[in-house]
């Protein structure tokens, strides 16, 4: 799986389930567009608004006939990742059951109270961006049917 260390500290407080979101310890900007760079230079990606989130949420899709994740690996259409704005910094992505348990008991994130992925909370440091950045390509490998 993942083998995530756990995240330092108390969560950050979070609000939903419309929207859904962080709501304290948020990311720096810095920190989310290195992260937003990184997600959007993954392979056959493409950015489009997203159909799910907030406005001003980044997403990212793939395109259709490109990897062979099942359903459960994208949003709706295409869409795996959206990352919120700067104000929040968090992201939804999609997980299989068992990785989104330990990204949940490593502290990292929560599952959303309605829809069908993990809310995975910004980074506050660089050395917490390189878990974040694992958990999403995680995810992005589960989209494109990578084991």
């Amino acid at each position: 799986m993942l083998t995530l260390t756990p995240r330092e500290g108390a969560a950050p407080k979070v609000f939903g389930p419309a929207p859904h979101g962080q709501g304290s310890q948020i990311s720096p900007i810095m920190l989310q567009e290195e992260l937003w760079g990184r997600m959007r230079a993954l392979p056959y990606v493409y950015m489009a608004p997203t159909l799910v989130s907030v406005p001003h949420a980044r997403a990212l899709f793939l395109p259709e006939g490109v990897g062979t994740g099942p359903a459960e690996a994208f949003q709706r259409g295409r869409e795996w990742a959206h990352i919120h704005p700067h104000h929040d910094g968090s992201l939804h992505l999609t997980l299989p059951k068992e990785a989104e348990e330990e990204v949940i008991n490593a502290g990292w994130g929560v599952h959303h109270p309605v829809q069908a992925v993990t809310l995975v909370y910004g980074p506050r440091s660089y050395a917490e961006l390189e878990t974040v950045w694992k958990i999403v390509h995680f995810s992005y490998r589960y989209a494109v049917g990578m084991k």
